[in-house]
């Protein structure tokens, strides 16, 4: 970004709060005052851009709120980027995904199949039966995973693939179209304390 767009931003943004501020709750700010404000503090920092650190410090240290907005904002976007490199990834791992698991509960040809990882001595323990009973067009595959101490090597596979999906905790689903090319935004990534009605909403959407 060029300097003097930054200049004309931050100067917006410090005249929206100090036009804000400065106004009572029976007036209403319009766009033309916050402009012109705009301009007038535009120039002021053009003329004395030592004094932009000093008015961002001294704002901020006013209006800490600032601080904590911006930080859940930068939050939302990184789990979002974060959501979306998943689903490319289990895109790119699409076939390993629907090799048959063990149990495997559904027509093999449904149009959509949710991928469960589950503890090797659970049996659908992240599914509930409701799920089950309520979707029985759709292919429940359950990729076990080895508990500590635990002598099955087999499982390792299972394993890895979760990682490079890139889950960090359990449970861990993904629903997905079981068509050769299925379309991105109609794949789901799930993980941690779901509840039922957030798989549901996974599988119509998959369905398309």
């Amino acid at each position: 970004m060029e300097v003097s767009t930054a200049l004309h931003r931050l100067s917006l943004l410090l005249a929206a709060t100090v036009t804000f501020s400065a106004a009572t709750q029976a007036e209403q700010v319009t766009p033309q005052q916050i402009d012109q404000t705009g301009k007038a503090a535009e120039a002021y920092f053009a003329a004395h851009p030592e004094k932009i650190g000093e008015t961002v410090a001294t704002y901020l240290a006013e209006h800490p709120e600032f601080l904590v907005a911006a930080g859940e904002s930068l939050r939302q976007r990184q789990q979002i980027a974060q959501q979306q490199a998943m689903v490319q990834n289990a895109l790119h791992h699409r076939e390993q995904l629907l090799n048959t698991g063990e149990p495997v509960v559904g027509p093999a040809d449904a149009k959509v199949a949710v991928v469960s990882f589950v503890d090797e001595h659970c049996v659908n323990c992240n599914v509930t039966e409701e799920i089950l009973h309520a979707n029985l067009d759709v292919r429940f595959i359950f990729k076990k995973m080895p508990t500590a101490g635990s002598a099955d090597n087999a499982l390792q596979e299972n394993v890895a693939l979760l990682k490079q999906i890139g889950f960090t905790n359990m449970p861990a689903f993904i629903v997905l179209p079981q068509e050769k090319d299925p379309v991105i935004q109609r794949i789901s990534v799930l993980s941690g304390n779901i509840a039922s009605d957030a798989i549901i909403m996974a599988i119509q959407k998959a369905k398309g």
